[in-house]
């Protein structure tokens, strides 16, 4: 089983289903129509494995990777024509799958598709600078949770033919889910950040320290308990003739934050890199389980 699981996470697919899986949970949460939103969820599926593996792809090539004992260097060097089959194989599904969605929806996946594909390349060369755009001091984290909201929240919003300006519950939870996204990032910074030290990339962990870094993710983790309240609220009161929203859903996202961070106060920065990957990226397809259960 956990071989299984190893591998699914190398592989970039567990990451790929938890993008869903999260994009999922917003849907049910924003009460969105369901019918239309097959197509973009394969896109999501398809796109998410697509930028993982080319990013990880590049990373290996260039010989970035600083523990080369590290399981997923390993991996690209017992299967290179595997990898390169998957990159292809997603590349072409998340084409594909773009073309049959809405031009609206089509505009953002450009936007947070440059930003991720663009993420390990020196974007401002032309300009004379040589910086790839993740070794911007602090940016990384910041950019992953722009990408993540965005990705969960209005691509769906928008795919499903709702008028934004009547429901500005969609940006609430917008930004919601970006503080969800940061503190649910922040973990691997921590767990980097020795690494990251020594490498010079400056995160959030690798500057302020690890102390610092998880009193950080407490605050976050307590200010999106708030926000998510705020938004259960709104949500229950926009539709109170046929409220949808239990009280279990929010005991539940609150259970979720309260075991996240005690794993990220006692073991974030002791694990190997595949089990953080296992506790956050899976917290995602938890949050789903959630709302799937708890949703009328």
């Amino acid at each position: 089983m956990k071989r299984i699981l190893k591998i699914l996470i190398e592989t970039n697919l567990f990451i790929a289903l938890a993008a869903v899986a999260f994009m999922w949970a917003n849907i049910l949460f924003l009460h969105l129509d369901t019918s239309r939103l097959l197509f973009l969820s394969f896109q999501v599926f398809f796109s998410t494995w697509f930028v993982y593996q080319i990013s990880r792809w590049v990373y290996y090539k260039k010989g970035e990777y600083a523990n080369t004992e590290e399981w997923v260097v390993k991996w690209f060097e017992k299967h290179p024509k595997f990898n390169l089959a998957t990159i292809i194989i997603s590349g072409a599904g998340a084409f594909v799958f773009s073309v049959l969605l809405k031009w609206k929806t089509i505009g953002i996946l450009l936007f947070i598709g440059g930003i991720s594909v663009l993420y390990p390349f020196p974007v401002l060369r032309p300009f004379g600078i040589q910086t790839k755009l993740r070794d911007f001091p602090f940016i990384k984290i910041f950019l992953i949770a722009v990408v993540w909201s965005t990705a969960s929240v209005l691509l769906p919003a928008v795919e499903s033919g709702i008028n934004l300006h009547e429901r500005r519950d969609v940006f609430l939870l917008l930004l919601s889910q970006f503080v969800f996204i940061f503190f649910i990032t922040l973990p691997f910074d921590i767990n980097d950040a020795e690494v990251d030290r020594k490498t010079n990339i400056k995160t959030i962990a690798s500057v302020l320290g690890i102390k610092a870094s998880k009193i950080i993710c407490l605050m976050s983790g307590i200010l999106y308990a708030f926000l998510i309240l705020y938004l259960f609220m709104i949500e229950n009161w926009r539709s109170i003739s046929n409220i949808y929203l239990k009280e279990s859903t929010i005991y539940f996202i609150w259970l979720l934050l309260i075991l996240l961070q005690a794993f990220t106060f006692l073991q974030s920065d002791k694990v190997k890199k595949w089990m953080i990957k296992l506790i956050y990226d899976g917290s995602m397809i938890l949050y789903f389980v959630i709302l799937f259960l708890t949703v009328k």
